[in-house]
């Protein structure tokens, strides 16, 4: 058996050498806007906080547009980038973002991640975020360790389209996936 490592499982994380922004965690713009304060924490598969791993956000400005270029402050607007501190958590500052569906693009970078996780936080009611064109087709399948069937109900009404609770094995996971794809 070979017990090399690959470059995932010995990479940085370097982010507070080069990547740090100072006020990077307030996000600034052009316009003035209702403020919005995005809040998280990162933990690993074992539930374990991630005390170095890095947050960045990019968002439209207030009134829907691409921000307008940055002015002396070393880092664009409309964008944000944090550490995390040792216990996972981070701290966002913005301003609510225009458009149908305002929402935020939030990637992450953390330790053994050669490339970033991309999602989007939604700062609309439901109805808007369903109605966006880039959500038409895609499902929300919930992963937890939470089983009951009120925590399972509640997922559902929440928009879940399926529910799976854990442990499960990886052929069910995508039993569960090709389903939901189907239809």
């Amino acid at each position: 058996m070979n017990a090399r490592r690959n470059p995932s499982q010995t990479i940085g994380p370097f982010f507070h050498v080069g990547l740090d922004w100072k006020d990077a965690g307030r996000v600034t713009f052009a316009e003035k806007g209702q403020r919005v304060v995005l809040v998280g924490r990162i933990a690993d598969g074992a539930g374990q906080p991630v005390g170095d791993a890095m947050v960045e956000t990019w968002q439209l400005s207030p009134d829907g547009r691409t921000p307008a270029p940055g002015t002396g402050s070393g880092h664009p607007h409309g964008m944000g980038r944090v550490q995390t501190s040792a216990d996972g958590s981070f701290r966002i500052e913005t301003l609510m973002p225009g458009g149908e569906a305002p929402h935020l693009e939030v990637t992450f970078f953390a330790r053994g991640l050669l490339r970033g996780l991309h999602t989007r936080v939604y700062l609309a009611p439901e109805e808007r975020v369903r109605a966006d064109p880039a959500l038409a087709r895609t499902k929300v399948l919930m992963l937890t360790a939470r089983g009951s069937a009120n925590d399972v109900a509640r997922g559902i009404a929440a928009g879940a389209d399926g529910y799976m609770v854990k442990p499960f094995s990886t052929r069910e996971l995508a039993q569960r996936l090709r389903e939901l794809l189907q239809d």
